[in-house]
C-alpha cells in the first residue's frame, strides 16, 4: 500500500534526525496532510500506529495538520521530550 511505504519514508527521517540529536526521546510527530490528497485521516492514523508498534516511537503522538495544497503527506517536524520547538526534517 502507498500510505505503508510513505510511512517507512517518514520513521526513516525520523530515526535519522532522532540520531542527530543523540537518541533523545520523540514526544511528536507532525505531518501535513493535503486536503485534497485522497487519503482519509484516520485510515492514515490506523497505518501510522501500526508502523510504530514496538519502535521507539510507539508512544510518540501524530499530529496531523491539514493544508489545502502540497503532497498528500509530508512528515513536517519532530518534537523532542524537552523541546517546545520542533525540528525541521528537511532542513540539514
Amino acid at each position: 500500500m502507498h500510505e505503508t511505504g510513505l510511512i517507512k519514508n517518514m520513521l526513516e527521517a525520523v530515526h535519522r534526525v532522532q540520531e542527530e540529536h543523540g537518541g533523545r526521546k520523540i514526544a511528536v510527530i507532525t505531518v501535513e496532510m493535503s486536503a485534497f490528497g485522497g487519503w482519509d485521516e484516520e485510515h492514515f492514523r490506523e497505518h501510522f500506529r501500526e508502523a510504530v508498534r514496538g519502535t521507539p516511537w510507539q508512544a510518540a503522538r501524530l499530529d496531523i495538520k491539514k493544508v489545502m495544497m502540497g503532497p498528500e503527506a509530508k512528515l513536517t517536524s519532530v518534537t523532542f521530550e524537552e523541546d517546545t520547538l520542533g525540528v525541521d526534517p528537511t532542513r540539514g
